[in-house]
């Protein structure tokens, strides 16, 4: 375990004990700026919070106003041929939301093109993403941010179907928002109230940058940040960060709905952290000499009463940051405060609690994929011979299109408590992910784990579903014997044996043979 971190309670406590005999005016002075740091900590992340919802909402609204735009061009389109002149007038109304306007047919070929265009000629065939899915879907839409192959601009395309007097689909008419260029959306968004190295960035729902004060990070995928996959994901809140460059900032984070971006405004935490962290150490350096006296004599006391909580503490620290289930022993705590022995007891329950979830499936009570993993290479690492059972729903997909996911959910805690059922007590059974299951079994052998698998076959098979029909199941194994000492090939095995079974008509079991399954 690597050094802990932070002050120690006895240290702590030695604190409160001279501050309360010599030192009040200066450690009240102290909590004051503490609360003075805390007040101004709520007040940024709340107002920049507030900000990104801001923004947030504004934005929806600016989208609003460019899908009316799009619906009216295409409501006209659909009456009659738009001329340039039109066509350019539209543009021109509206040329602070849209670079450049489009008319296009069913077949993505560019019709008209409003007067910048931007690389995009009359009978060009647009071959974007958001061109074939606004032909396909044949509705309003906004497209995910893509890259022009023409211009290399970062785009988003609102496009509006067009249907003629006949009610038939002609096309659509498109307005490219660029990103990379002056418009409202991105003025909007690149703004900021504060002058003190705050800014805003945004994020697509998949994770690209696409509005940065760094232009250069423009379509970066940035999936680690926290931030924004809490804002992605439709939440808003607020909290402190530390960016790719290690830079602490008070973050904002706000969803947008119509588009699933997520917007951050973020404030440096340096505005405050250095006034304050001056003040302290001066305030150190000057109650030091006081400061030493009386800490020798308060010394006892403290280490007597943050003793067992240190002893807890780092309990909980190994425990929490150990890789597999704890393996030393919980700490025997002595102690008269009824604080420390309600702590005692909830750590030792929580701990419990916690390394039964982290093994568990939340939905089956199955282990889980970690818990599959952990085990395979424990047991290849000490030559233990066993057999593992892969097997997946034949049709489960159709299941949760024709019934719902919750009649799915339900299938699958069926089958687990099949696996649960049929498995012997050193066996381990475990969802692989989605609809794919597995059994590990200790010192199985080809035998032993092909009649459990036709067993759990059969009962699955045998029992109502939940979907009031019968469910199936596909079957492969493979088998360790010492010999292979790579958990990835004897995976790959059971999963090529089970692919194997699915080929050959599904419902059925099929042991991992290399000429069968085209292994070298």
């Amino acid at each position: 375990m690597g050094a802990r971190k932070g002050l120690k309670l006895r240290f702590v406590l030695g604190f409160l004990v001279i501050g309360s005999v010599l030192l009040t005016a200066i450690i009240g002075g102290y909590f004051a700026m503490s609360a003075n740091k805390s007040s101004l900590t709520a007040g940024y992340l709340k107002s920049n919070s507030q900000y990104a919802k801001k923004l947030s909402s504004n934005t929806s609204e600016l989208i609003q106003i460019m899908i009316k735009n799009m619906d009216a061009i295409a409501s006209m389109a659909g009456k009659e041929s738009l001329s340039q002149k039109e066509l350019d007038n539209w543009h021109s109304a509206s040329e602070q939301y849209f670079s450049d306007i489009l008319i296009v047919d069913s077949n993505r070929v560019v019709e008209a093109v409003s007067f910048k265009r931007n690389g995009i000629e009359i009978g060009m065939v647009l071959e974007s993403i958001a061109s074939f899915e606004a032909v396909k879907q044949k509705i309003p839409l906004i497209s995910d941010p893509f890259v022009g192959s023409k211009t290399n601009r970062l785009l988003v395309m609102v496009s509006s179907p067009i249907f003629n007097e006949l009610g038939e689909y002609v096309g659509f008419a498109a307005g490219n928002v660029s990103l990379n260029e002056s418009n409202a959306l991105n003025k909007m968004l690149s703004e900021h109230f504060y002058g003190n190295g705050s800014y805003v960035y945004v994020a697509d729902k998949d994770g690209h940058l696409i509005v940065h004060p760094d232009k250069a990070r423009l379509n970066e995928l940035i999936t680690d940040n926290e931030v924004i996959n809490k804002a992605v994901s439709g939440l808003s809140g607020s909290q402190k960060i530390v960016n790719s460059k290690g830079s602490s900032y008070f973050a904002g984070y706000a969803h947008e709905p119509i588009l699933g971006w997520a917007i951050v405004a973020q404030t440096p935490i340096s505005v405050l952290d250095k006034p304050l962290k001056d003040l302290i150490l001066t305030l150190a350096l000057r109650s030091l000499p006081i400061f030493i006296l009386i800490l020798l004599i308060a010394w006892y006391v403290s280490y007597v009463i943050s003793k067992p909580l240190f002893d807890l503490a780092a309990f909980s620290e190994e425990a929490v940051l150990s890789t597999s289930a704890t393996r030393s022993k919980m700490p025997k705590i002595s102690s008269w405060i009824y604080e420390v022995k309600q702590l005692n007891q909830s750590i030792v329950n929580h701990i419990s609690l916690l390394n039964k979830e982290i093994r568990l499936d939340g939905l089956t009570g199955l282990a889980n994929r970690k818990t599959f993993d952990f085990t395979i290479q424990e047991w290849l690492a000490e030559d233990i011979p066993f057999a593992l059972i892969l097997l997946d729903i034949d049709h489960f997909k159709s299941i949760n299109d024709q019934y719902g996911h919750l009649v799915g959910d339900e299938v699958l805690i069926v089958l687990a408590s099949h696996i649960k059922g049929l498995s012997r007590s050193n066996d381990v059974g475990f969802r692989y992910g989605g609809e794919e299951f597995g059994i590990l079994m200790k010192f199985g052998t080809i035998q032993t784990a092909t009649l459990l698998a036709e067993r759990l076959r059969e009962a699955v098979a045998a029992e109502p579903s939940p979907t009031n029909g019968s469910i199936f199941v596909s079957i492969g194994i493979s088998f360790a014997d010492g010999k292979i000492s790579d958990a990835k090939e004897i995976i790959e095995m059971a999963d090529n044996a089970l692919y194997q079974s699915k080929t050959n008509g599904r419902n059925r079991t099929t042991v991992y043979d290399s000429k069968n399954t085209g292994q070298r």
